[in-house]
């Protein structure tokens, strides 16, 4: 694997859909925001590991997400997430196919060398049709919770 492509709600974070929080976003711990009216974003387990992990191990991040770009960035910003990402993609559409051409491209990596994590069976199901060669994984079907994807890094 070259690149991770990872959704953000329900995915790299229990909430889910941050579009429907108020930032500005309040740091509580290393693994928890509160938004300006009390709502609690959680990350999963392992996903900060997990992007560590694939730093040190040279294997890029993106993100592919279908929300309002502001609230999205400013969560992951007050996560201290974004500098992670070598390209970060929110935009407020379900057509993570479109998303994702955008990241390759800007990548310039081929789909047999990506890994695409999200938790919306029919997102994963489109964009398996429209990159059969991409290695597209059910968050909650075909893997329990990023924990599983260590291996995966090499």
């Amino acid at each position: 694997m070259r690149l991770l492509i990872l959704d953000l709600d329900r995915t790299l974070w229990s909430h889910p859909d941050i579009s429907t929080t108020s930032p500005p976003y309040r740091r509580v711990s290393d693994e928890e925001l509160v938004d300006s009216n009390g709502e609690v974003i959680k990350l999963n387990p392992c996903a900060r590991k997990l992007l560590e992990d694939a730093r040190v191990k040279g294997v890029l991040l993106a993100v592919a997400s279908w929300n309002y770009p502001e609230k999205g960035m400013s969560a992951l910003e007050a996560f201290g997430l974004s500098d992670y990402f070598k390209v970060i993609v929110i935009e407020p559409h379900p057509f993570k196919d479109k998303m994702i051409r955008k990241i390759l491209g800007a990548l310039n990596v081929k789909p047999e060398e990506a890994v695409f994590v999200d938790d919306n069976p029919a997102i994963c199901e489109r964009v398996s049709k429209a990159f059969p060669s991409l290695k597209v994984l059910n968050l909650g079907r075909d893997l329990m919770s990023l924990c599983e994807l260590f291996d995966m890094l090499g």
